[in-house]
């Protein structure tokens, strides 16, 4: 594209950057003597839906009319290549300001009112820009100093009160960017740039995201249900009560609109104005201090384990799960186990590319796919195949090649025919897929459908449930499917002895506070649990981290333990049926087992709640056994059962 001359007016003169999907140019007006920046779409990009929306983002740009966003000039094809031509901006974008240098309270309060004021000149106007990032707002000086923010990148743009849609279902935007009602696929308004422009400020403040995760599908499950932001210690109180509010999860908890934040920004700026010493440390410097270990508690993970180092004790399931993948022919696999038992962090360790490398000879030609159905979505097929395109589009680094699909089970086909072709393995990871076997929308056809990919082409699923998928259909017809065939079932049960005290062990000895010699004490405590082990080894931690010339107060221990697991031994006891509280009523009262329910004990000892030694069945953990007793006389409260335990001891 170098020298190339557009409309007879535009000297391309060399690249200057790639956004989403185009690539941009530095160009001279060659008629006005002036430089200009040419956005042009990628070769990949070249679809009607492409060109649409680039003209969308000129027509829109061209009627807003602010100093603080770029400005439009023109816009056409050449050689079947659609483009828009803008204004040039000489200086860096804030996310390459920050990675350099650093800024003080103030300069970030001057620099995000500015953005404020372009938001709400662009919300007058009925548009919402739906992917406000730090790479998308930039300064118009390379020094920063007086610096102009300049907001460009409205091709994502939704009009308010309009039907135009930018690719049919599809979820656009930057996934660290992007809000809890984008990911839902639920309406958006003003308030959805607010998020996002919280998550800008939260970044140049901490130097990191403050939701972060290894995939997609992760990332998204982050942004829509954990709440706790953690900020490094220099941010101000005053400024974390405006990001948080920003970063509320439901639109109605955040600000209105961007004047009520500029309000607040105007509050900070003139408090700190005067306050050179307010200065926001630069990225790498905030990195390096995020990343410091002062005996970080290693067992603090109650939900998807996102550290593939802090996994441990399923080694034989990892070897088993990538020999299958990693087969001539890649075979699917149906991980099955109780709610906590740790389903969701072994697909995301199975996912994980750097683990990829290093168990599979075939890593380079697969291409991971995680869906994660935990969330509260109501699905179809549509707009499953859309959740599908979404993360094969951020898997394969193609912004474009999915967007102009239909969300059709041959479109489906034909987009697997092609990665096929290309010589690639497909391995989709589908967390708690019970959501879609249980779904009334997805009837027998498109389960035969998945079979019918995975029997023709290097296609290999991974699923993840509390039962068996074919005792969690909807109908008979489905549970009779052949699609079941294609499965092996690897269970996922509580661990070993041998597994435990390596959970108990390795995680502790990385930070300097070794748990190893109370292994025995701590499993008597918790059992074989991964979710009970954790939030034992937590509690012992976090004594010994706070008296570490003490001995473990087993007492104080035991209490916070049972303060913490008591409403996970509830939800257990609720969902058992009355022969399994029988039998295990029974055992931890020390009476005897009636024959015809010696079937019940083995079933729990499959899953973990029973041991069994020379013949003699117990309780697989001291605390469990209480609260079971606590039940039977009808207490519910953790004191009846706590006091229990000591009085036994």
């Amino acid at each position: 594209m170098i020298g190339t001359v557009l409309l007879e007016k535009y000297e391309i003169e060399k690249k200057i950057g790639e956004g989403g999907f185009g690539t941009v140019y530095q160009a001279v007006d060659m008629k006005l003597k002036r430089p200009v920046a040419v956005k042009i779409l990628t070769a990949g990009g070249v679809n009607s839906s492409a060109r649409e929306r680039l003209i969308r983002e000129a027509e829109t740009l061209a009627r807003i009319n602010h100093p603080n966003i770029v400005t439009v000039f023109d816009c056409g094809d050449f050689e079947g290549k659609t483009f828009l031509v803008m204004e040039h901006i000489h200086g860096p974008s804030l996310e390459e300001f920050i990675g350099k240098g650093s800024l003080t309270i103030s300069q970030e309060c001057s620099l995000a009112l500015q953005v404020c004021k372009a938001m709400l000149c662009a919300h007058g106007q009925g548009v919402i820009h739906r992917d406000l990032t730090l790479k998308n707002i930039m300064l118009d000086t390379a020094s920063g100093e007086g610096a102009r923010v300049k907001i460009l990148d409205f091709g994502l743009v939704k009009l308010v009160n309009t039907s135009i849609q930018t690719t049919g279902n599809t979820m656009m935007g930057t996934p660290s960017y992007i809000s809890p009602e984008q990911i839902l696929g639920e309406p958006v308004d003003e308030r959805t740039d607010i998020f996002s422009f919280g998550v800008c400020l939260f970044r140049i403040l901490n130097g990191y995201f403050p939701f972060e995760a290894e995939h997609p599908a992760a990332l998204m499950y982050s942004i829509v249900n954990e709440s706790n932001l953690e900020f490094v210690d220099e941010v101000p109180t005053d400024f974390k009560t405006v990001i948080r509010r920003c970063l509320e999860k439901s639109p109605n908890k955040r600000y209105s609109d961007f004047n009520e934040l500029a309000d607040d920004l105007a509050t900070l700026l003139k408090k700190y104005a005067d306050d050179e010493s307010a200065v926001i440390a630069s990225l790498p410097d905030v990195k390096a201090f995020a990343k410091r270990s002062s005996k970080r508690n290693p067992y603090l993970n109650r939900v998807m384990i996102k550290n593939p180092v802090d996994l441990v004790g399923r080694s034989k399931e990892v070897r088993k799960i990538y020999s299958r993948l990693d087969a001539p022919h890649p075979q699917s696999i149906s991980v099955v186990g109780e709610r906590r038992i740790g389903k969701s962090s072994l697909l995301n360790f199975i996912y994980n590319r750097r683990n990829r490398k290093q168990n599979m000879q075939h890593y380079e030609n697969a291409i991971f796919v995680y869906l994660d159905f935990q969330r509260n979505v109501d699905f179809d097929v549509p707009k499953f195949i859309d959740f599908l395109f979404n993360v094969f589009s951020f898997e394969t680094q193609d912004s474009e090649g999915y967007s102009g699909r239909d969300r059709t089970l041959d479109q489906l086909k034909e987009v697997v025919q092609e990665l096929h072709d290309q010589g690639n393995r497909i391995i989709v990871l589908m967390d708690e897929f019970e959501v879609i076997t249980k779904n009334e929308k997805f009837e027998e056809d498109f389960f035969s459908f998945l079979r019918s990919l995975a029997n023709s082409y290097h296609v290999a699923y991974v699923t993840s449930s509390c039962e068996e998928l074919q005792l969690m259909c909807h109908n008979k017809d489905i549970s009779d499917s052949p699609f079941f065939n294609i499965f092996s079932n690897l269970p996922l049960r509580a661990f070993s002895r041998d597994e435990a005290v390596e959970l108990i062990t390795d995680p502790s000895e990385r930070e300097g506070i070794p748990l190893g010699a109370h292994a025995g004490r701590i499993i008597e405590l918790a059992g074989y649990f991964p979710l009970f082990l954790q939030i034992a080894c937590s509690n012992v931690f976090e004594f010994l981290l706070d008296n570490p010339d003490s001995e473990p107060d087993w007492e104080q221990i035991a209490r916070s333990y049972i303060d913490e697991v008591s409403p996970h031994y509830q939800f257990l006891w609720e969902r058992m049926n009355e022969e399994e509280r029988e039998n295990l009523g029974r055992i931890a009262s020390g009476k005897s087992i009636s024959k015809k329910y010696q079937f019940v004990n083995e079933d729990l000892m499959r899953r973990g709640y029973l041991l069994a030694s020379d013949g003699e069945y117990s309780i697989c953990s001291k605390t469990l056994n209480d609260f079971i007793l606590a039940q039977q006389a009808g207490g519910t409260e953790g004191g009846s059962f706590l006091s229990s335990l000591f009085r036994r001891r």
